[in-house]
């Protein structure tokens, strides 16, 4: 009997269908997205974070969820249990609307440094960046301010002046790192925004918009 060999035009028509096929296949295996709460941890640790990253997450130490801080272009959204703030940067400012779009608090921006503002423009912290540490006061003359800076690769330290206050050691094998007996966070990778989150001072919301903005310049 002889064999009829297919046209090519027939071949490209099979090897489409089955190309087609398979990538149905594969669609149809995809897994979901994050979890949305953190694995609770009792190790002090923390590890590298890719770059591509855009989503930071904070926990409760009995790990309740608090936060999320997701990165979206040139604005940042601090989603917490009292609603969303979608920041939207407009010139050197970043300004923080709530979902019924009142505003609530600014962010300005100076070369070395930023001023985070209640929604009357009035001055409520204000960090300094420094190559290897930054500064945090709530007075324009930085006075009683508080440092944070990594002392070795894996250990960071919280001073205000000269006393320390607070530190935190980790090791760079494990996505979570537990802040005392406080938090337990997510991509933060070795920030200097944990620091913030150490500082009592701070209300909670506050450190979670000025932690959001450390991350975003990649400190």
């Amino acid at each position: 009997m002889k064999t009829i060999k297919p046209t090519t035009k027939l071949q490209s028509i099979l090897s489409f269908s089955i190309s087609l096929i398979f990538l149905l296949a594969l669609q149809s295996c995809g897994g979901g997205g994050a979890p949305d709460t953190i694995p609770a941890s009792n190790s002090t640790t923390s590890t590298p974070v890719k770059k591509s990253n855009s989503s930071y997450y904070i926990n409760s130490g009995t790990n309740e969820g608090l936060a999320e801080l997701i990165m979206e272009g040139s604005n940042i959204i601090v989603r917490g249990a009292a609603g969303d703030l979608f920041g939207e940067l407009k010139g050197d400012k970043r300004k923080y609307y709530t979902q019924s779009n009142e505003f609530r608090n600014a962010v300005k921006f100076k070369e070395g440094s930023f001023k985070l503002r209640d929604e009357n423009e009035e001055l409520l912290w204000k960090v300094k960046l420094y190559d290897d540490k930054i500064k945090i006061s709530s007075s324009e003359e930085m006075t009683n301010s508080y440092s944070i800076r990594f002392s070795d690769s894996n250990k960071l330290k919280v001073k205000q002046e000269d006393n320390e206050i607070a530190s935190l050691r980790m090791v760079s094998d494990d996505p979570f790192v537990k802040v005392n007996d406080r938090y337990v966070v997510r991509n933060f990778n070795q920030s200097l925004a944990l620091g913030v989150l150490l500082i009592d001072e701070i209300k909670e919301d506050h450190k979670f918009l000025l932690a959001a903005e450390i991350l975003k310049m990649g400190r």
